[in-house]
């Protein structure tokens, strides 16, 4: 295939190493592809002070790239799949959704403390109320300080013992080669007890509907897009806009997937649901309607 493309992603490191994963794979199956990387400016990049859902939440981290595909500017867009919002621009949809990485969540610290280990007062870093909740059920004494700014950022800060422990992504470590950094210890947590983000793990590579078909096609993973249709059904369910809590952790038993979800509609305590089905949209539906009445929800 001999044409060029232009993929859209954010400045970050992180993201710019998610988008080479993608540009990697599409290089694969199709060598004569020239692929641009265009690297932008987001408004959940510019503010790394506040917590995201204190000024807009999850469409932070992608209206401007999407204001680009709609322009024609780029042709892709690739994004880390909990960072989406639950709707989007007419003419733009998710188009593929290649190989899952790690889910889990994992506890950095320097000398090796696990979670439910560190004492009272102990200072851990996190801007997710998804965990902050979780955390606090495995370990009520600990005090929450807010952590933003990239993995490496992250990682320094607690290097200069700003934080006790941090908690981050395993699968933005892996990418960032971060798994076997000097100096820190880290605890992988079980994602069946210490649910992840909606999608966590998961790249989603945005596009506009109908175009690029072929190259697209050919990264697309149907277990990974099985999975992320199950977690983001929930969200649709029980209100993918709001800021409070909710995560999942989504398997496949041969013909049948099992998902373990949360969601706390008050921000304080955390419900659990385990559902098993045969279909993505279905079976996560069916966990986000038993979540809102768990919370006393409205449907």
């Amino acid at each position: 295939m001999n044409r060029s493309i232009k993929i859209g992603t954010r400045k970050s490191k992180l993201a710019l190493l998610q988008t080479e994963i993608v540009k990697h794979k599409l290089k694969s199956f199709f060598p004569n592809l020239q692929v641009e990387i265009v690297k932008m400016s987001t408004k959940g990049d510019q503010d790394q002070n506040r917590p995201l859902a204190s000024f807009g939440g999850k469409g932070v981290f992608t209206k401007e790239l999407e204001e680009a595909l709609l322009a024609g500017k780029i042709d892709l867009a690739v994004h880390s799949a909990k960072d989406l919002p639950m709707e989007f621009p007419e003419g733009l949809g998710i188009c593929a959704v290649p190989e899952r990485e790690d889910p889990r969540d994992v506890i950095i610290t320097r000398d090796g403390t696990g979670l439910s280990d560190l004492p009272d007062g102990a200072v851990l870093g996190t801007s997710s109320l998804r965990r902050e909740l979780q955390a606090r059920q495995m370990n009520p004494g600990i005090q929450i300080k807010v952590l933003r700014g990239n993995v490496h950022t992250r990682m320094q800060k607690l290097k200069n013992g700003e934080y006790d422990a941090i908690v981050m992504a395993a699968a933005g470590l892996k990418r960032s080669g971060l798994t076997g950094e000097e100096g820190v210890c880290y605890e992988y947590l079980d994602p069946e007890q210490f649910l992840p983000a909606i999608g966590q793990g998961i790249l989603a590579v945005e596009g506009r509907i109908g175009d690029l078909k072929e190259l697209i096609g050919a990264i697309h993973d149907p277990v990974a897009a099985e999975i992320l249709e199950a977690e983001r059904a929930i969200l649709k369910v029980i209100g993918g806009g709001c800021n409070a809590p909710a995560a999942a952790f989504t398997k496949m038993d041969g013909n049948r997937m099992i998902i373990k979800a949360m969601y706390a509609n008050d921000g304080k305590h955390p419900k659990y649901v385990q559902i098993t089905g045969k279909t993505g949209e279905e079976t996560g539906r069916k966990a986000g309607e038993r979540l809102c009445q768990m919370n006393n929800m409205d449907m």
